[in-house]
């Protein structure tokens, strides 16, 4: 008796083993291929003179769609790195504090293209230092 209860517990066992197998959700699509590394430096600019931006902070926003934001610092030596799902992006960067302004200088690309690669995206930042109060 007490083999046949023995026997019949492993075949439940294994039953619930196998069918829980095969209706476990397996992602198919690898979505470490689809994000990509954006890195670079940040700096203020002023004529000649440049700075860098330790410490700054400014937000990729996903085109089409106002709530896909990711934020990154500046370390100390002024050098960032964001990982995103591919897509275009849109630098923001501004004076949080009054008087509240755009920081990006006048020449920098405001979009940068999230492609998967092996290599990372450099896409440095210039940013024009905030007014005076």
């Amino acid at each position: 008796m007490a083999s046949v209860l023995k026997l019949l517990l492993t075949s439940i066992n294994l039953a619930v083993f196998v069918l829980g197998a095969q209706t476990q959700t397996i992602v198919k699509d690898d979505v470490y291929n689809r994000m990509a590394t954006i890195k670079g430096h940040m700096e203020f600019v002023s004529g000649f003179d440049r700075l860098k931006a330790a410490g700054q902070f400014v937000i990729f926003q996903r085109q089409g769609c106002p709530d896909c934001l990711v934020g990154v610092y500046a370390d100390a030596n002024g050098d960032y790195k964001v990982r995103v799902g591919r897509g275009r992006y849109k630098l923001i960067a501004y004076n949080p504090s009054p008087p509240t302004c755009d920081l990006i200088a006048p020449d920098q690309s405001r979009y940068v293209d999230a492609v998967p690669r092996l290599q990372d995206i450099e896409f440095d930042i210039k940013l024009t230092a905030p007014p005076e109060r």
